[in-house]
């Protein structure tokens, strides 16, 4: 049974790295001083978007999703 690594490729998850960063910095600035949580559940979601997206694209083991196929596969 082969198995497949599934990953995006570096160039998108980057760009979903500074994406995830100009979010954070845009929450940081206009949400900080209004005593929200709301705010901070934004940021930590921005953390994790720019963490996993750093991950998949410089790790070796960055892959997001393994697929396995039979033999009798054909798809």
């Amino acid at each position: 049974m082969a198995s497949f690594k599934v990953k995006p490729s570096k160039p998108v998850a980057v760009f979903g790295a500074v994406g995830g960063m100009a979010v954070l910095v845009f929450v940081l600035v206009s949400g900080t001083g209004r005593g929200n949580g709301f705010v901070w559940l934004w940021a930590a979601l921005c953390v994790g978007v720019v963490g996993f997206n750093l991950w998949a694209a410089f790790s070796e083991r960055g892959a997001t999703e393994v697929v396995e196929r039979s033999a009798t596969d054909r798809s």
